[in-house]
């Protein structure tokens, strides 16, 4: 079950993240289709997120939406992807598979099975956060 406690660590995840991709907020902002000022507010949680940035961002990055909403999975997936950078400047081959443009349509992503679960869970979440109000 999900805790609504990790919304409010979702931009910083995106923050951690982007930055062990080596994006700049500009170029992050324009690969998920949003203007560089909205993913700042993003990732110093000013704005809410909604679930397709969610998704757009995830798809940028080559993460699960996991990733996003768990601090601990965040730091260790940053962690695994500075390993991976410094194993291919030094000259190794990798076999990942090439970040998603933004600017592929929705009906061109593809999600697993655990992704999909959890992008119905956030729904519902996100319902019930918007039904209290």
């Amino acid at each position: 079950m999900y805790d609504e406690s990790c919304l409010p660590r979702i931009g910083s995840n995106i923050r951690l993240l982007r930055g062990a991709c080596q994006f700049n907020q500009q170029q992050f902002a324009e690969r998920i289709g949003i203007s560089q000022t909205h993913l700042s507010n993003i990732e110093h949680n000013n704005v809410q997120v909604s679930l397709k940035l969610l998704v757009r961002s995830a798809n940028a990055l080559d993460c699960s939406l996991e990733t996003l909403l768990d601090r601990k999975a965040a730091a260790e997936w940053a962690q695994a992807h500075d390993a991976e950078a410094d194993e291919q400047a030094s000259g190794a081959k990798s076999e990942r598979v090439p970040e998603t443009a933004a600017a592929e349509t929705d009906e061109q992503e593809q999600y697993s099975l655990e992704e999909v679960r959890l992008l119905l869970k956030l729904l519902q979440i996100q319902r019930n956060i918007f039904s209290y109000r």
